[in-house]
């Protein structure tokens, strides 16, 4: 296995926050614009690169339904 197989493995079920965004269909700078609000989903780093769960995706979304039907 290489190395980056065994980076990619590890972030398995896991997005960048590109592809996140992409998966949401908001920008990049929504994304900050939301981060800076204490409203963005939580993310880990690894390195230079951060990182979504799909445990935080799911949280995040519920979280936004919540403060819709509020």
């Amino acid at each position: 296995m290489t190395i980056k197989q065994k980076y990619a493995d590890a972030h398995f079920g896991s997005f960048s926050v590109e592809e996140w965004c992409r998966h949401r269909k908001l920008s990049r700078a929504t994304f900050y614009e939301l981060a800076q609000e204490g409203k963005a989903p939580k993310s880990y780093r690894v390195g230079s690169r951060r990182y979504i769960s799909a445990e935080a995706d799911a949280a995040w979304l519920r979280e936004r339904e919540a403060e819709a039907t509020a």
